[in-house]
């Protein structure tokens, strides 16, 4: 008889400082989704955690039971509503699903609800409620989780990213069901240790296409994974826009069924992230001297200019002006803008029509805390749904929208392609650009809203990549935000705070 396994969840990551909280509608619109039965199924194939767990539960001969799958892009916490619908939809459909073996959740790790501080906690107590202790549970996690005690208590085994960018979304995915299926066969017995740092980190300390503090604690966390009885090892650098008592660096470490090991490696993972706290500090440039630098640039270069502090992938407005308004002062052309978040502006120019000229205020609109809007005079080139299929590294076979999308022509032919947007999103793909018409190796400077994603994709287009100093809630000064509820001491903002796992 085949294993029968049931799948689904909710992933969703989480910045409290985003005033607007993410509503089930919004779980259904632009990049965000909401699949159940087949649906989840037809991910077959595609650079997501379903990619891989399909892959391997078909290599196995598994039968894989959908149930529901809500993901959404960062935002405000989620509602209440959101939440205990698609728990509920899980809950039943595993009820419905007759005897099972275990259990393949798709979570995020760093989500929020309106009226609690953990979203996975609460969805894992109550898929456990009904499926009993007996029954593993194993997810994969983001690398930017925040791991609360609820999560450890209710899950079997946890296995997070190595990447990131998270080009390794499938590959997770697929060692989630690995580690499932051994536990299920009794080939393994999991247990987890975890160790939190008092730690939290900008997220660009997190990346992994060099040697990130965070990377060099991945990369001995893959030499832990060759050793004898243990299972898994996940460094988390945590999600530090989201304002919990638990957020902020842990470490998990997954052995066959000796939690003292487990325990070992965990601490000295800990203790590794704790000795280089001080490399997790970003120093972003100021957005004239970025300019300035990529428009002295041999021909043919292209610069990348990354907002990190107004990332979508942060949950963030998506509206800042800080980098548009540095282009106009410097009169650059040969620029494109990945983009601004603003519906008004949007209308105006589906209004006016393609080839007419509007002149508009744009950004800066939805919490003043990304920069004051700005005046633009410019020729509507492109006005388009907004819908457009990944190619790159991270997402690949899956579609993309940030709702209708306009292309305004700043300053004439070869000048600045501003797109403005329905909904904010994170460019990640070079189809970002190539969907509406602008080829982003023949532009000189490419603004992207985006704290680390991109990389996966522009890295390898890019002359530089320069990382700007611009206001906004995913801002790498992390001494900027009124923290209420995060444990203190913490790193950097108590910094003379001394720790060790053993204390």
């Amino acid at each position: 008889m085949a294993i029968r396994i049931v799948t689904g969840g909710i992933s969703q990551e989480t910045n409290t400082f985003q005033h607007e909280l993410t509503s089930l509608e919004d779980f259904q619109k632009g990049s965000s989704r909401i699949d159940r039965g087949q649906d989840i199924l037809d991910l077959e194939g595609t650079g997501t955690i379903y990619g891989g767990i399909i892959d391997e539960a078909k290599k196995n001969d598994v039968e894989l039971i959908p149930t529901t799958f809500g993901r959404a892009v960062p935002g405000g916490p989620v509602t209440r509503e959101a939440f205990e619908t698609m728990r509920d939809e899980i809950v039943e459909g595993i009820r419905n699903a007759g005897k099972i073996d275990g259990v393949l959740l798709g979570i995020h790790g760093a989500m929020a609800l309106e009226h609690l501080p953990d979203g996975e906690g609460p969805l894992l107590t109550a898929i456990r409620e009904v499926v009993g202790p007996e029954i593993p549970i194993v997810a994969p996690l983001d690398l930017h989780t925040n791991l609360s005690d609820e999560m450890m208590e209710q899950c079997d085994a946890f296995v997070g990213y190595k990447h990131y960018p998270h080009i390794d979304t499938p590959e997770t995915g697929a060692r989630a069901m690995e580690i499932l299926l051994a536990t299920i066969k009794g080939e393994i017995t999991p247990v987890m240790a975890y160790t939190r740092v008092p730690l939290i980190a900008p997220n660009q300390s997190m990346v992994t296409t060099w040697q990130s503090p965070l990377k060099k604690a991945i990369d001995r966390a893959r030499e832990i994974e060759a050793e004898p009885n243990v299972v898994a090892a996940t460094v988390l650098g945590g999600f530090p826009f989201s304002d919990q008592e638990f957020t902020g660096v842990a470490t998990i470490v997954v052995t066959n069924n000796d939690k003292a090991l487990a325990k070992q490696y965990a601490d000295e993972l800990a203790q590794m992230c704790w000795d280089l706290r001080e490399d997790f500090a970003i120093h972003p440039t100021p957005i004239a001297d970025a300019i300035a630098e990529a428009m002295a640039g041999e021909f043919g270069s292209v610069y990348v200019l990354a907002d990190i502090s107004d990332s979508g992938a942060s949950g963030t407005a998506g509206d800042g002006t800080a980098a548009l308004k540095g282009l106009l002062e410097a009169n650059v052309r040969s620029a494109a803008v990945a983009q601004i978040m603003d519906k008004a502006a949007v209308q105006a120019c589906i209004d006016a029509g393609v080839g007419a000229t509007v002149t508009l205020s744009v950004g800066g609109k939805h919490d003043g805390l990304h920069g004051d809007p700005v005046d633009v005079t410019g020729m509507v080139r492109l006005i388009h749904e907004g819908g457009f299929l990944m190619a790159g590294p991270m997402g690949a076979g899956t579609r993309s929208s940030r709702g209708r999308t306009v292309v305004l022509e700043i300053n004439g032919p070869g000048g600045i392609e501003l797109q403005l947007t329905d909904l904010r999103g994170h460019p990640n793909d070079l189809n970002f650009f190539r969907a509406f018409g602008i080829e982003p190796t023949e532009r000189r400077i490419l603004v992207l809203k985006s704290a680390a994603h991109f990389r996966a994709a522009f890295e390898p287009i890019a002359t530089k990549v320069i990382e700007i100093d611009a206001p906004g809630i995913s801002s790498p000064n992390l001494h900027s935000f009124n923290y209420k509820n995060l444990r203190r001491p913490i790193f950097p903002l108590d910094p003379d705070l001394e720790w060790s796992p053993e204390r």
